[in-house]
């Protein structure tokens, strides 16, 4: 009979021993360990660099980082180049979205360029609508860049990625690794309702209807706090 004795732990150190080994671009995990915190198997996704010379035996190089672990509980692993991975999310790969929608990332690789590179693309687009005056777009995007934004100062303090768009949450986390995050407590509050109120049914969070020119230069202005400093 199957217990649940798989832990995130345990999945951090078989990520490691990929990390060292293969050198991908990232480690996902999936399945009742990612979602629960504890199961009876490990799902692990490797994604790795479309021109690495190590594809052809990439099942195999992975088979050897995991032997260590095949005594202890079962694993179901797959190697893919990124490549692939992106070209089956265009197809609407069932299983891809369903590893997106509930994976949790344990290794990626440097991420903290990743994560102000996302952050700049999303203010950019956030910038880009509030002059096109779409300001619901704007409010949106402005919190996407603030989101990530904050969450490139963690990864070199240890964090694992939890999957959060709240900016409370977020600023709480920073609190804990001594980041300091220069948003006010009415700021936290008016960015996270943007994220809120993006669904009909939630409309009203922002503040009250849909968000007109001033919530939306607003938006901008919080998100460019933490983004572009240097410029306030």
């Amino acid at each position: 009979m199957n217990t649940l004795n798989v832990t995130i732990e345990d999945a951090k150190a078989a990520s490691a021993v990929i990390v060292k080994h293969l050198k991908p671009r990232s480690v996902v995990l999936f399945g009742s360990v990612a979602r629960e915190g504890r199961g009876s198997d490990l799902d692990l996704l490797v994604v790795t660099d479309e021109a690495s010379n190590q594809l052809e035996n990439g099942d195999l190089l992975l088979h050897r980082c995991l032997r260590p672990y095949y005594k202890r509980f079962p694993i179901d692993s797959f190697i893919v180049p990124l490549v692939k991975l992106n070209a089956g999310f265009r197809r609407g790969s069932p299983f891809l979205h369903m590893i997106a929608r509930e994976g949790r990332t344990l290794y990626m690789r440097d991420a903290i360029r990743e994560w102000l590179g996302e952050a700049r693309d999303e203010f950019d687009m956030a910038s880009y609508l509030l002059k096109g005056r779409f300001f619901k777009g704007a409010c949106y995007h402005a919190q996407q860049a603030l989101e990530k934004a904050i969450k490139a100062q963690l990864p070199a303090k240890g964090w694992d990625l939890e999957k959060t768009h709240s900016i409370e949450r977020l600023v709480a986390i920073c609190r804990d690794f001594k980041i300091k995050i220069n948003l006010s407590d009415g700021d936290i509050v008016f960015m996270d309702s943007i994220y809120r109120g993006r669904y009909p049914i939630d409309r009203g969070l922002l503040p009250l209807g849909d968000p007109e020119e001033g919530d939306a230069a607003r938006a901008v202005e919080i998100s460019a706090l933490i983004l572009h400093p240097a410029k306030r």
